[in-house]
């Protein structure tokens, strides 16, 4: 009875230890770095969409709307709506560091809830278009994209890294 124990004992020691292991080569291979320069992947991005109501904005927009500085990336890439009555909005980040992917995606997340606040009830088109947005980080890259065409736009994110 004990070497039976035993043995079922190391058969999920083994298991786990395979699970473990497949794990993290599945982490491994979700975290490849682009060396692509973010103004080609802007480049590519933005020649995907339809730009009328949004314009291209500076650091301080950046950091206005996220909460973040943009000095601790590698570089930042925003336009924002023209018009306080629209949502839509591109922003395509080069992180420096893989590690930064959370905080970045948690500043991310607040704007869009403030976003969906501010339009809930009242411009149902804008908040639709909130609720279709896309954040997708792959990698030393984030997009996140609010906008009827978003779709489009991930595709080419992803295809130019």
């Amino acid at each position: 009875m004990n070497n039976k124990s035993i043995s079922v004992l190391t058969i999920i020691r083994i298991a786990m230890v395979a699970a473990l292991l497949v794990f993290v080569i599945v982490l491994q291979a979700g975290d490849k770095s682009s060396s692509a320069s973010l103004e080609d992947v802007t480049e590519s991005v933005v020649d995907t969409l339809d730009l009328e109501g949004m314009q291209e904005s500076n650091n301080r927009m950046f950091q206005k709307f996220y909460g973040l500085n943009p000095e601790d990336y590698e570089g930042v890439t925003l336009y924002s709506p023209a018009s306080n009555m629209d949502a839509q909005e591109l922003l395509i980040i080069k992180l420096k560091d893989n590690s930064q992917a959370e905080a970045v995606t948690e500043a991310i997340n607040t704007r869009l809830e403030t976003q969906m606040n501010s339009f809930e009830g009242y411009g149902i088109e804008q908040y639709a278009m909130l609720e279709d947005h896309v954040l997708d980080v792959q990698g030393n890259f984030i997009l996140y994209i609010v906008h009827p065409d978003a779709g489009q736009a991930d595709e080419a994110f992803r295809n130019s890294l």
